[in-house]
């Protein structure tokens, strides 16, 4: 019993004793073990049927599956009978784990040099000719994203529970911010991370401010510079190869990281989320002939008769607009209203309602606007165009509703799984060690409690190269209490409050605040012995005089959620505290402060 009391402080806190060594348990065996994934019902791959099949995974590979499969004596073993088995994401361009870069601080220049900044620190310095230094330009293929890399970054777990092994990421910055590479998004160490280093090269419509390249034109025009230096530098470099009484080839830094460009051994993943980006970009790779993969695309259905010979590559943006007309909200307000009034008041009040023309008609549009976003995917899915998903632009917390509504609008089960697993594996030339679940492949897999992609789906379980991570299912709990009328309303609760949580010889104090706008409700927990870079309430529930919230944060690759259910008693509270298999425990509160008006 002692344990769990110290586990629950361990967890609540974020502490990270060397006693949590495993993602579920103790006794869990690492990459040099071995998983059995018993009698799952498996989608192998986008269009398969699915099987109730055993997967047996060892040293991070899968070695076995089928509906015999021989479970090892020393295997970690999961009843699965009830459970769902995948392939798992693939991400195609993002920057999952990337920090953002020190644009404040002195750089050296692109030799290793002196900064790049006056005496004064007030502007670029210049060159004989003019122009900044290369990274004040933004012009970087130089770089790698590794330096860039952090494994403490919250969006490395953040997109593993989304259902993500892998990820094609990309250094942060303006016109070519450099080098991407693919990770396994499992580790302990940045070094753990990386699977294959400098695949790409990355690009953007992004200006250098006050310096040159800063419009659109002067980065187009920068571009056919920078690749024909480049590729004069090569034919010079053969040359000095290759003959006798040809001059040392004088070395340039961007000329030098651009010959793989040049050569069409690396490809530009050049972001262009609208359709004028896009448009552009297929210009420059018409006129200077690169290897070219439009990534972060929003608008790519405008130009979809461009990508019908599959020469370019085409990665979609996981983002999507919000519908933020005041029609959803009207709509919300009406459906309450309906349960108060009756059918003659609303009758008058429809009467009395004026209307604008002008307002419906930008209504309507935002509206096509918004369906014909939402429908992007499913457009070029019924024109053959094949594509695969990208994170950069968008937030891990609005994958799942973004999926459904791209689904809504038209995109299949199999369509959204291989844009997800067997397309953007081919894309980045990895087919052959995932996408989907075979022998021999990493052992990279989904585990979830319904079909992946239906309403109330949960993922149960990831595993990424044979590392197993576990999550509690969560579902959102409302508290019992009566529905049509609320002792309490969000503003009720708005503001700071302490919290004391009483564990046996101890207690653990902090504070919580609740910020109430348009009617929902948003908080954060804060307490000294927080470290686990997460302090945000999730799923705030209040009825009545009842308040449910959970705290997530994940420690060792394992994901803990805590349960508050709580009475508010005017300006105090008191309730429970709960962590699934360590127990429940009482805490009380005050409040401390009401937000200023």
């Amino acid at each position: 019993m002692k344990r769990k009391y110290f586990l629950l402080t361990l967890f609540v806190f974020g502490f990270t004793a060397g006693i949590i060594a495993q993602p579920v348990s103790e006794d869990l065996p690492q990459i040099t073990g071995c998983i059995a994934l018993i009698n799952a019902k498996v989608i192998s791959a986008p269009g398969k049927p699915m099987q109730v099949e055993t997967i047996i995974m060892r040293d991070g590979l899968i070695t076995d599956i089928g509906p015999r499969a021989k479970i090892p004596s020393d295997a970690y073993r999961i009843q699965a009978d009830s459970l769902y088995a995948y392939p798992a994401f693939i991400d195609a361009f993002s920057s999952i784990g990337v920090k953002n870069p020190e644009s404040d601080a002195p750089r050296g220049g692109p030799q290793g040099g002196p900064g790049n900044r006056d005496r004064n620190n007030t502007r670029p310095s210049v060159d004989e000719e003019g122009n900044p230094s290369l990274e004040d330009a933004g012009i970087t293929p130089f770089r790698s994203v590794r330096p860039s890399v952090d494994i403490k970054e919250k969006s490395i777990a953040d997109w593993r529970g989304q259902g993500f092994a892998i990820a094609h990421i990309v250094p942060k910055g303006k016109m070519i911010p450099g080098k991407g590479s693919l990770i396994v998004l499992s580790g302990k160490e940045t070094g753990q991370l990386f699977w294959k280093e400098d695949v790409s090269m990355f690009a953007q419509w992004s200006g250098a401010g006050d310096n040159y390249p800063s419009t659109v034109i002067g980065i187009m025009a920068k571009w056919r510079e920078l690749y024909h230096n480049a590729s004069q530098d090569l034919v010079q470099q053969t040359s000095y190869t290759n003959a006798t009484l040809v001059p040392r080839p004088h070395y340039n830094q961007a000329h030098e990281a651009l010959l793989p460009v040049v050569k069409r051994d690396m490809p530009v993943y050049f972001r262009a989320p609208k359709v004028k980006d896009i448009s552009r970009a297929l210009a420059l790779q018409k006129d200077l002939g690169m290897k070219m993969v439009i990534s972060d695309a929003e608008e790519a259905w405008y130009l979809k008769d461009q990508f019908k010979t599959g020469t370019i590559p085409l990665v979609l943006s996981l983002a999507l607009p919000e519908d933020k007309s005041e029609n959803k909200k009207d709509k919300a307000e009406a459906k309450a209203e309906a349960k108060e009034k009756n059918d003659e008041a609303k009758a008058e009040k429809k009467d009395t309602v004026n209307t604008d023309p002008e307002k419906e008609e930008f209504e309507k549009k935002r509206a096509q606007s918004l369906k014909e976003h939402y429908a992007q995917a499913s457009v070029l899915a019924k024109d053959g165009i094949p594509f695969s998903f990208g994170t950069l632009s968008g937030k891990s917390s609005d994958f799942t509703k973004n999926i459904r509504l791209m689904m809504d609008n038209g995109l299949t089960n199999d369509q959204v799984l291989s844009a997800l697993t067997s397309q953007p594996a081919k894309l980045l030339g990895i087919e052959k060690n995932c996408g989907t679940i075979d022998i021999g492949k990493m052992a990279n897999v989904i585990v979830s409690t319904k079909p992946i992609f239906e309403k109330d789906a949960a993922i149960r379980y990831m595993i990424v190269e044979g590392n197993l991570y576990a999550y509690d299912e969560k579902e959102k709990k409302k508290v019992q209490g009566k529905e049509s009328h609320s002792a309490s309303t969000p503003s009720s609760l708005a503001g700071t409050w302490s919290y004391t949580i009483d564990i046996p010889d101890q207690k653990k104090e902090g504070t919580m605040e609740f910020i109430e706008k348009d009617g929902s409700l948003t908080g954060t927990i804060h307490s000294s012995d927080i470290t686990s870079g997460n302090n945000e309430l999730e799923s705030i529930v209040l009825d009545v005089d009842a308040v449910a919230f959970t705290f997530d944060f994940e420690i060792e690759g394992q994901l803990m959620v805590i349960e508050f259910n709580v009475k508010l008693k005017g300006e105090s509270f008191d309730g429970s505290v709960t962590i699934a298999d360590v127990g429940s425990f009482s805490i009380t509160g005050q409040r401390m402060s009401k937000p200023k008006n």
